[in-house]
């Protein structure tokens, strides 16, 4: 057959005796990407079903139940059937039985969960396994201890030199003192004993140093201490506090604050900046001494705010220390409020980790933000007894110590 007679044969019309198709050929409904009918077995032997294309879903478990089961499913005893899922398709392609055209309708496309009527984990038998087998266990062998850097910080807040109240004067005062650095000895010594002895200290005085005369017209008659008397005790107490962290520590740091009892003023009102403040200046004064003797005290540094600043930040074993007094906010409450504006405002404290404060003479511990921490000193002073008078509260005294590392901080005791 020549190349066109080939061609014409295949453009000629069909034989009238060729078979031609009964019906037309229909694309099939095809369910959307991920619900596909067909069953999911899960963890805990239960099963996610999702079923075809229906004009609604059942409203409670008998339906579910009865939709399952119209797929060949049988529900376990101790099993239940739950719709999790029911998606409304306003235009989807359905067809209601074999052989039937697909048309275009409204469908729901649901799936349910079969899943056991109680969890195993919370059966009485599951449960009680649970506890045996955790109590049980064997504790996995101890790693020894690295022994990262560790530091002591030892909070010598308000003692307030002068002061007169319901726990006595200047006498009782150095008692008192004295007894809690004897009970600062004895807190090494237990750090000691379990392993997590300091191999450095901070001394953080938190202000309040002296009781002075300008903040109440009752001091000129009930301090038992006249003006550089005061500025003395306090000097000759941190020099014996000092001296007991430096004979027991290769590294010793020495910090302070300003603070409203220690400003230096006329009347109630500050005089020059304020780093003008007597606490400052007996640390000035130490620091001086110290040097004198660099054999004996040259592991010994110390740290003041800066000339227009009252507060400070240390790096003590990795976490930053911040130090302030807190009379820069009006009552505990809102030290949460300053430090977080003091952060903004990149201050001294900006990036510390754990904040000390004094002031308002009583122990507080609160955890702020994402792993900060607030410590509130309790005072070394005798006593507010204005204070205990307005609010019936009456602050117990005591010297604060904490531990700290890279990690953050623990054994924080009141002495």
């Amino acid at each position: 057959m020549s190349l066109d007679a080939h061609l014409d044969a295949l453009l000629a019309p069909a034989a009238a005796n060729q078979t031609v198709p009964s019906e037309t050929v229909r694309p099939a409904a095809v369910s959307p990407k991920g619900w596909e009918p067909g069953v999911q077995y899960e963890p805990g032997g239960s099963m996610l079903v999702t079923a075809p294309a229906a004009d609604a879903p059942p409203q409670d478990e008998s339906g579910w139940r009865a939709r399952v089961e119209e797929l060949g499913l049988v529900v376990p005893d101790g099993f239940r059937v739950r719709l999790v899922e029911a998606r409304h398709d306003p235009a989807a392609w359905h067809r209601d039985a074999q052989g039937e055209d697909a048309v275009t309708r409204p469908v729901w496309r649901c799936r349910y969960l079969i899943e056991p009527t109680v969890p195993g984990w919370a059966s009485a038998e599951d449960l009680s396994a649970l506890v045996r087998d955790v109590m049980r266990r064997r504790r996995k062998p101890r790693v020894p201890a690295t022994h990262p850097a560790r530091s002591l910080a030892v909070v010598y807040a308000d003692p307030q030199v002068g002061k007169v109240g319901r726990d006595g004067g200047t006498r009782e005062l150095v008692a008192r003192i004295g007894e809690r650095f004897d009970k600062l000895e004895d807190h090494l010594r237990d750090l000691g004993n379990v392993g997590r002895a300091p191999d450095a200290a901070y001394w953080l005085d938190a202000g309040d140093c002296i009781e002075g005369f300008e903040s109440v017209a009752s001091q000129a008659f009930t301090n038992d201490l006249t003006l550089t008397q005061m500025i003395r005790l306090h000097r000759r107490m941190t020099f014996e506090g000092l001296d007991r962290l430096a004979t027991a520590f290769p590294r010793v740091v020495a910090a302070t604050c300003g603070s409203n009892h220690a400003r230096v003023r006329r009347g109630k009102d500050p005089v020059g900046p304020p780093q003008d403040d007597w606490g400052i200046e007996v640390m000035s004064q130490v620091a001086d001494a110290y040097a004198k003797n660099a054999d004996t005290y040259g592991h010994v540094s110390f740290v003041t705010p800066e000339k227009w600043r009252d507060s400070v930040s240390l790096d003590m074993s990795g976490t930053i220390v911040g130090l302030a007094h807190g009379n820069q906010y009006p009552r505990p409450e809102k030290a949460a409020d300053w430090w977080k504006g003091q952060t903004f405002g990149r201050q001294p404290i900006a990036d510390a980790r754990i904040l000390v404060s004094g002031h308002f003479h009583h122990f507080r511990a609160q955890q702020l933000g994402a792993g900060r921490l607030w410590v509130q000193a309790p005072t070394l002073d005798n006593g507010s007894d204005w204070y205990a008078m307005r609010s019936g509260e009456v602050s117990q005294p005591g010297l604060l110590v904490f531990s700290v590392t890279a990690d953050g901080w623990d054994d924080l005791r009141i002495l």
